[in-house]
């Protein structure tokens, strides 16, 4: 996964998952790997893991500084599940 940036609109598109923030089902684009490419970095606390995250989501997505911290909450749950899955 890595750095594979989308080719082109569809195939963004077709990297967009949707997630709940705050209740509300919200598309965040390249999702599945930037959670790929955090777990990858093997980042000790949740505090550390949640940053990294939100870094590489805001490259795609545009995260209204209202809710940001909603979205880190929802993005969080969606890695936790993430490496859950695999071990």
């Amino acid at each position: 996964m890595g750095n594979d940036k989308p080719c082109c609109a569809a195939e963004a598109l077709r990297r967009i998952r949707q997630i709940p923030v705050n209740g509300i089902m919200t598309g965040i684009t390249m999702l599945d790997e930037s959670i790929a490419d955090v777990k990858e970095q093997h980042l000790g606390s949740d505090a550390a893991v949640s940053e990294a995250l939100m870094k590489k989501i805001r490259v795609y997505n545009y995260v209204p500084p209202g809710v940001a911290e909603a979205y880190a909450r929802a993005i969080m749950e969606e890695y936790k599940k993430a490496t859950t899955k695999d071990t």
